[in-house]
């Protein structure tokens, strides 16, 4: 079955009831986004990784102008547990937001710089059904290309992410 394209926006995680503590900022031009996964949050995972559950924090890095996402998760005690990059179009945008069409590929980053091409047989899948085009599809196929270079290269992910990590505060109480 193929999966649908879907448009990412940034923004999408404040307008999620399951996500807490949002809040986002440029650094120049980047946009970066967090949130918290709220107490009612069910799991997700990426591949057999569960990136998501109550007390998870997510980080979204908007890269170049919109172009890349590169997502970065956390447990609940502030543990990295990867990245996510995101294989898509910048599509227009009104305001000062960011939009991307999700292009189904994805590539899975380790702490240690291993990665995993993800959804390669939807990627496929959708190529045949035109519900991917050849101009979209041979974008894909080059972001894939350029993105693990720069991994192999050491250039990615770019130190603002690679380097991120969380301090936990335990809180008592009396």
């Amino acid at each position: 079955m193929t999966q649908a394209l879907n448009v990412i926006v940034s923004g999408d995680w404040h307008r999620d009831p399951l996500m807490s503590d949002y809040h986002a900022e440029w650094l120049s031009d980047m946009l970066v986004e967090r949130a918290t996964w709220t107490s009612q949050a069910s799991v997700h995972r990426i591949n057999q990784q569960v990136v998501g559950a109550p007390g998870y924090v997510w980080f979204r890095f908007w890269l170049a102008n919109g172009e890349h996402i590169l997502e970065k998760y956390f447990d609940d005690r502030g543990q990295p547990l990867g990245m996510y990059a995101r294989i898509g179009m910048n599509v227009p945008h009104r305001g000062r937001g960011l939009s991307m069409l999700n292009l189904l590929l994805g590539l899975w980053i380790t702490d240690d710089g291993r990665i995993t091409v993800l959804n390669e047989a939807e990627f496929d899948a959708a190529v045949d059904s035109g519900a991917i085009s050849p101009v979209e599809a041979e974008h894909a196929e080059q972001q894939i290309r350029e993105v693990t270079m720069a991994i192999a290269n050491r250039r990615y992910p770019p130190p603002i992410v690679r380097n991120l990590s969380l301090i936990v505060t335990e809180t008592t109480t009396e």
